[in-house]
């Protein structure tokens, strides 16, 4: 299943550190950011079960703050949790319902009925992904042909095109031409048909996978190496740092940082420096970044890494980051995506050393 995310804003930092003990549970990874705004934020990047957010300490009046979630698309129906002061009365609590609060708690809260909310909030944001990936599934052979049949024609018409070309011309100049931009249409064909069929693996659970220890570092320095051709020779800067070895499945960590690597070729400024930082200073986790300049689409954000979305150049069939984040799941890692004006476009995957599964596995991934 993954990683599940929660949020919790905290401006105060006055929070009992036994409510946040008892949400920290295996397999559950606890955010904690400083401000309403800084929450609103990241829940435009990443998916979360829910948001915790102390009614009393937070930085804006916490039904302004309900309201915000409820008019976003992206958090309508993101649960909220908020911790009422004692002194709140019936009506009080009732505005906060009304406003988009799930569930109020009144200070002092019990941790074990925190963690047994916090259980049943977890299960129901299960069986909303569980539900959502099956309504995926039964729009993937829909979309599956009218992909093929749509981004397949322009590089085929360029085959046909070309080919009639070659019959009829003799100048070894135009030839060369032709014959390159042949080939370059077939490699957009090879990657478009390897992309959706990487995707009917991973939905079926029948991606096969090894995990053994691997050096991320020389995994990353063969992938720049394969985007060494003239078009984007010396775009790619790598840096590593410290221990950069894992358990992991060298293929799938492989197709991890090249469609990462390609994504930001294509998608960021001509001309600037993809950036590459595989950083292995941590004990238990290594983490990679891969930076282009120029900002994603506005309103993005997790989207991104749904099936099939594809950002305003409208190149590619959708799927490159769809398949990255599956396949970090699968390790029992997390991607985070972050874009603005002063950072460019950076996309950070952090992989535990002791890998998600083990040995030899299908990646069971599915509706479930």
């Amino acid at each position: 299943m993954g990683v599940v995310c929660i949020l919790v804003v905290d401006p105060a930092g006055a929070q009992d550190a036994r409510l946040r003990a008892c949400l920290a549970q295996p397999g559950r990874h606890l955010e904690v950011v400083a401000s309403a705004v800084e929450a609103l934020r990241r829940l435009c990047d990443e998916y979360f079960a829910f948001v915790l957010a102390d009614a009393e300490s937070l930085d804006m009046d916490c039904l302004a703050f309900a309201r915000l979630l409820r008019q976003q698309p992206e958090t309508a129906d993101l649960p909220l949790v908020l911790l009422a002061p004692a002194g709140w009365d019936g009506p009080r609590t009732v505005q906060a319902y009304r406003s988009g609060a799930t569930e109020v708690l009144h200070q002092p809260v019990d941790p074990d009925i925190l963690a047994c909310k916090a259980d049943v909030l977890v299960a129901l944001y299960h069986e909303r992904r569980r539900l959502d990936e099956l309504a995926q599934a039964l729009r993937m052979n829909e979309i599956f042909a009218a992909v093929l049949s749509h981004d397949l024609r322009n590089p085929l018409t360029a085959v046909a095109t070309g080919a009639e070309l070659l019959l009829r011309n003799q100048d070894p100049q135009l030839v060369m031409q032709t014959a390159e931009r042949i080939r370059v249409s077939g490699q957009r064909m090879a990657s478009m048909v390897e992309r959706l069929l990487d995707a009917a693996r991973l939905r079926a659970g029948t991606l096969k996978t090894r995990f053994e220890r691997v050096d991320l570092g020389a995994i990353a320095r063969h992938i720049v190496d394969e985007f060494s051709g003239p078009e984007h020779a010396g775009r790619i800067v790598l840096y590593t740092h410290g221990a950069v070895d894992l358990v992991g499945d060298a293929g799938a960590l492989g197709q991890v940082l090249s469609n990462l690597m390609g994504n930001a070729l294509k998608h960021g400024e001509k001309g600037q420096d993809v950036v590459v930082e595989v950083d292995g200073t941590a004990p238990d986790a290594v983490r990679v970044a891969v930076k282009n300049a120029g900002c994603m689409q506005a309103g993005l954000g997790a989207r991104a890494f749904r099936p099939f979305v594809r950002g305003s150049t409208g190149q590619g069939v959708g799927l490159g980051l769809y398949i990255v984040s599956q396949l970090v799941t699968l390790h029992g890692g997390r991607v985070e995506l972050r874009s603005a004006q002063e950072i460019g476009t950076v996309v950070s995957v952090t992989l535990p050393r002791a890998g998600g599964v083990s040995e030899s596995s299908d990646a069971g991934f599915g509706a479930g």
